[in-house]
């Protein structure tokens, strides 16, 4: 993606880190051979707050009330904090009978100073069995504000009107107790809240590898099968394989919530390929699904909410001979035993049917309800969707997204974006509209050197980030082909995948008043926008809800009759890209490609601004303008960094500056360069003649600053490319206003866990934060293993690291690995507390079914957990 984007139990563990007699961990280690223990300190992530009145607190009479304006609680301008309401009081339900209590407290206040165009982001966690609670969130500065609300666990946002003195508050009027995860940042960032584990679908024993260049050729099937002891290998082309250690499993039953026995081995299986010889990756078989919701309308106001009639105008040719591949659940057809009959919107464009006709179903057996299972894989050539007999079934998703790209102008059902394509349906979803990630790298194989496709649309995701994946859209990509993703539905940043690829084009939606829709995501995923509609909003006032609609299918009473529907999603909004993107290639087939579409985008050529880039990236796509850029043929060479701004604080002195540049592999050099070098120094140094790298560090000049001080610099690179110039400027602020003291992630209940699977704590201690840190120390420890691990129970009901609350493990949070302790004493063990969590990406595979760790208690049912304060430490 560009930059422009006790059944409670760790499912996961590694192997045993020996700390037998020694330090583990931090500088200044010593052994005692006195006595058998365990001390150290966790450190506190910067710009970390916590809710000053936490059920926690409340517990201990120590909550510090912020409900009001006149008692809001001082944050900082930008960073993270982890926070508790409830619009109820209650004892939380516990099956051992031990007493939680939960308190009222409605609202949560704080005060910070804003730049313009901040955005406040809030993220809410419940315990389940509790009623969802209703959110608002806003954000006031001189009687200027933004406000956002929902229910549930939806996200919601808002942004600062203004720059200077802001209130934040975070209201609840209805349901149970819960957690969030308030997070502030400035303009231009685009990720900010990653505060849980992603819970990808995957299926169970199953793996897709790729073998190193060298291996690729030397086994067979069967083979590779025996020397990986699987059952079964089967190719997925250009040396990735679908590897299975026993008979595949059914898809539909293998969500997130599935028990979390098969899938942890699954993990642990993985793990373990990936250290077998000649295997270069191996990854979870990650389930993709279909991005779409709801139904039923009958205008189609996305078509000039884009400029569509007036593109057509511009670019006559409409698409003509330019190749579209919608992967996806297939195409309606009055007759899916057979390769024709389409929906008649459609029919003309479909790609002609000869016997050389390679194979458009992907979908496996395990996952197909197409009869035509002609060969063991279930692959076939006929990507006829063969519907599933449901009412307001998804199955026609696919119709519904070919429909959008390219339904026929002909006076009759819908228009299309591009109504003179050539159509190629691939099927790589099934049923319920989901598929695997090892059909749709074989579809992607394919596809990727097929002369005649030149754009692929993937209106589905996940939030697996598949090496395999990503190394088939980069060929496809390198062979002139534009990939184009929907961007989720999830309503958060959490990247979606392949989406969040950097050469996919990720399209979010927007309703018919160019305002992002409630569920389409926002950050890392999304470069630009499109129209796909919101069933909750009627924003151009017609009186009908704002759905795209497009063709459909009705196999209900087991004939299949041809129909339109309305829907919504950013599976709606992704093929209004793909369509454009023929009109712009039939326009000017020499000049378009994907490295020069990916460069006018960043110069903003084929957008209009329609707010803050974290929600709609580069904008929302304009037809007219799009076409245009390409007659005009013409492509400037852009420079993009990444971060856009720079912040240093107290805690963090150097940081990396990408550079990304448009089109693809031009060379830049350096004219100029100017900043303020008593503040930031740049390595390696730039100067005029020399070529522009693709990062430096950039480092504030500790002696020059002093503590308590903010200061300012921009950096201003001039660059020349060929005949062409520019200027990329980078704000930088170093705010050292904000102390390493008053980091505070709340109070810290510090675990040695057993390693089996109960997870039982065995010793526990409570730390608070002194100096922007915790400390801690175990002694007279029974020698042994153990998991340490420390964090916050906000919500006061017995479980720390908990999503939505603060988490520290040894070494790693998410990669948590076994302490040895001996006969000596072991210091100086050094951890990270945060409110985040990793992504699957820097833990190399998901963490599964993780919901915290229990609390020791006195083993009297009916008494307080054992909480008591080190008041010492």
């Amino acid at each position: 993606m560009n930059s422009l984007a006790l059944s409670k139990s760790v499912p996961l563990f590694l192997a045993a880190l020996s700390l037998v007699g020694c330090g583990g961990g931090g500088s200044g280690d010593s052994l005692d051979s006195q006595e058998p223990g365990l001390s150290g300190t966790i450190t506190i992530e910067s710009g970390t707050r916590v809710d000053s009145d936490t059920a926690d607190d409340s517990r201990l009479n120590e909550a510090v009330s912020n409900d009001s304006s006149s008692t809001a609680q001082l944050i900082p301008s930008t960073g993270i904090l982890g926070g508790y309401l409830s619009a109820t009081s209650g004892i939380y339900p516990d099956p051992d009978g031990f007493i939680f209590e939960y308190v009222i407290d409605g609202q949560d206040t704080f005060r910070t100073d804003l730049a313009a165009g901040s955005t406040i982001a809030v993220q809410v966690f419940k315990d389940a069995g509790f009623a969802e609670p209703t959110i608002t969130l806003s954000v006031e500065q001189g009687g200027v504000s933004d406000s956002d609300s929902g229910a549930g666990d939806t996200p919601l946002m808002v942004s600062a009107p203004a720059e200077g003195p802001a209130e934040i508050s975070v209201r609840t009027a209805g349901g149970g107790p819960f957690r969030y995860v308030l997070s502030v940042s400035t303009i231009g960032v685009t990720s900010f809240e990653n505060a849980q584990y992603s819970q990808p679908e995957f299926v169970p024993d199953e793996a897709i590898v790729l073998m190193s260049p060298e291996e690729q050729g030397r086994f067979s099937s069967q083979g590779l099968a025996g020397a990986l002891s699987a059952s079964s290998a089967k190719s997925l082309g250009r040396g990735a394989w679908l590897i299975r250690r026993d008979p595949a499993g059914v898809v539909a039953s293998q969500s997130s919530s599935t028990p979390g026995g098969l899938r942890d081995q699954t993990l642990r299986w993985i793990a373990d390929l990936k250290t077998q010889p000649g295997v270069e990756v191996a990854e979870p078989n990650y389930i993709y699904r279909a991005q779409a919701d709801r139904d039923l309308s009958s205008l189609q106001w996305n078509l000039p909410l884009i400029s569509l009639p007036l593109a057509w105008q511009a670019a006559p040719d409409l698409g003509n001979d330019v190749g579209v591949a919608v992967m996806d659940t297939g195409l309606f057809t009055s007759t899916p035993q057979t390769y024709g009959e389409w929906h008649l919107d459609l029919d003309a464009n479909v790609i002609v049917f000869n016997s050389g006709r390679p194979l458009l179903d992907y979908v496996s057996p395990s996952i197909d309800i197409d009869p035509q299972f002609n060969d063991p894989l279930g692959y076939d050539n006929n990507p006829a969707d063969p519907g599933d007999g449901k009412p307001q079934s998804s199955n026609f998703h696919g119709t519904h997204v070919a429909g959008i790209v390219a339904a026929l102008a002909n006076g009759e059902g819908v228009d299309g974006v591009a109504p003179n394509v050539t159509l190629w349906p691939v099927r790589v979803l099934g049923r319920d509209g989901a598929g695997t990630l090892d059909d749709l790298v074989a579809a992607m194989n394919w596809a990727a050197t097929n002369p005649d496709i030149d754009v692929i649309n993937l209106s589905l995701g996940g939030v697996g980030p598949s090496t395999v994946l990503e190394a088939a859209i980069n060929r496809a990509d390198s062979n002139g082909k534009l990939v184009v993703a929907a961007a989720g539905n999830q309503g958060t940043d959490e990247l979606t995948y392949p989406a969040a690829f950097e050469r996919v084009i990720g399209v979010g939606a927007v309703d018919a008043g160019k305002v992002r829709a409630s569920y389409s995501n926002f950050g890392g995923s999304v470069d630009l926008v499109a129209p796909g509609g919101d069933a909750t909003r009627d924003a151009n006032l017609d009186g009908n809800a704002d759905l795209v609609i497009s063709t459909w299918g009705v196999d209900d009473g087991g004939e299949f009759i041809r129909s339109y529907a309305g829907l919504q999603g950013t599976s709606m909004a992704a093929p209004h890209v793909a369509g454009i993107y023929a009109l712009m290639k039939a326009a000017n087939s020499e000049t378009v490609s994907p490295s020069n579409f990916r460069a006018w985008l960043a110069a903003g050529l084929l957008t209009e601004s329609v707010g803050s880039s974290v929600e709609y990236g580069a904008g929302l796509m304009n037809a007219l303008k799009s076409v245009d850029a390409a007659l005009e043929g013409s492509v400037s060479t852009i420079v993009l960094p990444s971060p856009s701004a720079l912040e240093f604080d107290i805690a963090r002195f150097s940081r990396d500056l990408d550079f990304s540049v448009y089109p693809d592999g031009e060379s830049v050099l350096v004219n100029g360069v100017s900043f303020n070098s008593d503040l930031i120094s740049l390595e390696p140094a730039l100067s005029a003649g020399s070529p522009l790298p693709g990062s430096v560090a950039v480092t504030v000049v500790e002696g020059n600053v002093i503590d308590g001080q903010t200061y300012a610099t921009t950096i201003e690179i001039d660059y020349s490319a060929g005949g062409d110039s520019g200027t990329v400027e980078i704000p930088v602020s170093i705010d050292l206003r904000a102390l390493a003291d008053e980091r505070d992630a709340g109070r810290h209940y510090v675990l040695l866990v057993s390693p089996d699977e109960s997870r039982e704590t065995i010793e526990q201690r409570v730390v608070t934060a002194r100096d922007g840190s915790y400390s801690f120390s175990f002694d007279d420890i029974e020698p042994g293993e153990y998991f340490l691990v420390a964090g916050t129970d906000t919500d006061n009901n017995g479980f720390i690291c908990e999503s939505g609350e603060a988490c520290a493990e040894y070494p790693v949070n998410g990669l948590p690995e076994k302490i040895v302790i001996g006969e000596g004493r072991v210091s100086g063990v050094s951890l990270s507390t945060s409110f985040r969590r990793p992504t699957i990406a820097s833990m190399g595979l998901p963490r599964i079914g993780f919901e915290g760790y229990r609390l020791k208690n006195h083993g009297n049912a009916s008494a307080e957990p054992m909480r008591n304060l080190e008041t010492n430490r």
